[in-house]
């Protein structure tokens, strides 16, 4: 199988067996590439808003020399636009974008997706796409989070809700419903080092005299925010 790094291999194998896939944002296709190795998907659509990156994902699909190469689709397109009906895709993968525009993209889910199990692995701004999980009449199924090349992942698997809306309290939007619950040591070390980071601002501040400010305010709210988170 083509070698996936540790936050593509975690999206892999969060993947079911025989799984119909979009992969939103493709880049260089290594994930529709590995499943269709491994014979876990049998149809996946790969797609990219650049002709660049589609076309670089074209070129990978060919080195890979995949018997079954005609089953991954490429298409140019922004977001789920370019998703059929016919296509019934059941998994959709939206990796290594921000959260602002992960949550953009989630935003505008068609009718014939609403069932469609997403994972979603923001670089940043994870809040957003909580919210708009949230918004969306989606619950959290399950979170991992990667800590690689220097960098935290945290992946986000979200589906359709029977119930309506599933209301996220503040701390669960803000550090996630399961990963809270688990708090692994990779979840630990993550905001161990945002606080260390906040405290040390809170160290410049003070030494400047500035305490009566709104951001003074703001970091002491954040400091108290993470200790609980971690305790």
């Amino acid at each position: 199988m083509t070698k996936l790094s540790d936050r593509l291999m975690e999206i892999y194998r969060l993947i079911n067996q025989a799984a119909r896939v979009a992969d939103i944002g493709t880049d260089h296709a290594a994930i529709p590439i590995a499943l269709l190795e491994t014979n876990k998907s049998s149809f996946l659509v790969a797609t990219d808003i650049g002709l660049g990156p589609l076309e670089k994902a074209k070129e990978q699909i060919e080195l890979a020399d995949l018997d079954q190469a005609k089953q991954i689709v490429l298409r140019l397109g922004d977001g789920l636009s370019v998703i059929k009906a016919s296509d019934k895709i059941d998994t959709v993968v939206i990796a290594g974008m921000g959260g602002e525009l992960i949550a953009k993209i989630i935003s505008k889910i068609p009718d014939y997706l609403k069932n469609a199990k997403f994972i979603l692995q923001p670089n940043n701004e994870e809040i957003d796409v909580r919210k708009a999980i949230e918004k969306n009449g989606q619950y959290i199924e399950t979170e991992k989070i990667i800590y690689e090349n220097r960098h935290f992942y945290e992946i986000i698997v979200a589906k359709r809700s029977q119930q309506g809306i599933v209301k996220m309290t503040n701390r669960e939007l803000r550090f996630g419903p399961c990963l809270l619950k688990h708090r692994t040591s990779t979840f630990k070390n993550k905001w161990q080092e945002r606080l260390d980071h906040s405290k040390q601002i809170e160290k410049i501040l003070e030494k400047s005299l500035r305490t009566s400010t709104k951001r003074y305010d703001s970091l002491q709210a954040e400091i108290k925010t993470i200790e609980e988170a971690l305790k």
